[in-house]
């Protein structure tokens, strides 16, 4: 059974209840209004017009068990009970030769009782026409609302079909493209605004594996050609043994280069999947370790710091691979002897070289993956160092920006500072 007709089938029972209950609610006002008024008719047939007591189809009790009037009426020892003054007055049905009467036994002040009947068969034949009537319109309201349900459910599952035929097809074909048409501002809109927006950010999520896998292969491809050539040649045997040499050593920077390729394709695929370790980091001396290191790579360069004491949350492991980066990309773009500043202030460290700058073009994209302006494609790299950059500043809460100035290029790594 689909959802549509369990949906169909509950609400036409809940309404085929409610139905039922009103019914039978009417039905018990309607006996009860009816046997109220042939209650208060043997009231007013018991009393006389003059006040006294008697009449048609009335008998009156003495308390000594004398009977006048209608003696077709038999007497119970109840009865006698009330003439005698033992017992109230009462209502009660009964059978007289074989017809249905209803019976009030009334006592008389002073002694003595009247008992009264009147017929029950025009009640119960209004109250067979009742229910009659009630159970036609009853089921009648019940077909009705059948039918309603029906329509009901089809148009509340109407967003839900669509949303199902969407993910069917995606599911299908896996064109990420497709689209719910959400309407509305109610739980059904929200959720194809939300399923839209899933879809969005799947289609992003997609698209950017392709792209990464297609641009690491790409990237991979030519460190790996020029480590194969240059180890083939040596296998050949026909090099001399200074060449040899040379191919060996080429062969090393294309695998080391292949290996720094690698290991930043493995961070950058982490991506959310990061689980960071936070610990209480100060900042000033993290940088001024890795400003070592720098310096020791590339002797040739001068490094300026100015490091403020800052402490910042962050995953020391993860935070030290982007300040190297940000140190590397100014190293590769510094003239020989132009001095490299380095400077931490709060949550924010600030690396500015003097090279060539970025250009207006550039700029939006300095930290897209794989990115490489027109004056970078010279410069050894893949593209991978400042998109580490960003997603280690975005991991913690902050941003990564660039700069162009008069005289370089200035790199801002941005943390949420603690005091």
């Amino acid at each position: 059974m689909s959802f549509r007709q369990r949906l169909m089938l509950l609400t036409a029972a809940a309404i085929a209840v409610t139905v039922a209950g009103v019914a039978v609610g009417v039905w018990f006002v309607a006996k009860h209004e009816l046997f109220s008024q042939l209650d208060n008719t043997l009231v007013q047939q018991a009393l006389t017009p003059g006040g006294g007591f008697g009449g048609s189809n009335t008998l009156v009790i003495h308390p000594d068990g004398d009977q006048t009037g209608q003696h077709q009426i038999p007497v119970t020892p109840r009865a006698l009970q009330v003439a005698r003054g033992q017992a109230g007055s009462y209502y009660v049905n009964t059978t007289i030769a074989g017809h249905h009467w209803r019976e009030l036994v009334v006592g008389i002040p002073g002694g003595g009782a009247v008992l009264t009947v009147a017929s029950l068969d025009p009640t119960t034949h209004a109250l067979h026409r009742i229910r009659f009537w009630i159970l036609l319109i009853g089921a009648i309201g019940i077909a009705l609302a059948a039918g309603l349900a029906a329509i009901v459910a089809n148009a509340a599952l109407q967003p839900v079909r669509r949303l199902t035929t969407a993910a069917e097809n995606v599911a299908r074909t896996g064109d990420l493209s497709d689209r719910v048409d959400a309407q509305g501002e109610d739980e059904l809109g929200r959720l194809g605004t939300r399923f839209n927006e899933m879809l969005v950010a799947l289609e992003r999520s997609v698209g950017a594996q392709r792209r990464l896998v297609a641009d690491a292969s790409h990237e991979l491809r030519t460190p790996l050609t020029a480590a194969r050539t240059n180890v083939d040649l040596v296998r050949e045997g026909k090099l001399p043994e200074q060449e040899v040499r040379h191919a060996l050593e080429e062969a090393s920077v294309e695998l080391d280069a292949l290996t720094r390729l690698v290991a930043d394709l493995v961070e950058l695929a982490r991506g959310e999947e990061r689980k960071l370790r936070i610990e209480d980091v100060q900042l000033d001396d993290l940088v001024s370790g890795v400003v070592e290191r720098a310096q020791a790579r590339a002797p040739q360069v001068r490094f300026v710091t100015a490091l403020s004491p800052a402490h910042v949350q962050a995953d020391p492991v993860l935070l030290e691979r982007a300040v190297s980066n940000l140190l590397d990309n100014a190293i590769k773009y510094s003239p020989d002897g132009a001095p490299i500043e380095v400077s931490v202030r709060g949550g924010e460290v600030i690396v500015a070289d003097h090279g060539p700058g970025i250009a207006d073009e550039d700029l939006p994209r300095v930290f897209d993956r794989f990115y490489r302006s027109a004056t970078a494609r010279s410069k050894p790299g893949a593209g991978l160092g400042l998109a580490i950059v960003r997603e280690a500043a975005e991991a913690h809460g902050g941003t990564a920006s660039a700069e162009s100035t008069s005289s370089g290029a200035r790199f801002r790594l941005t943390l949420p500072a603690t005091a």
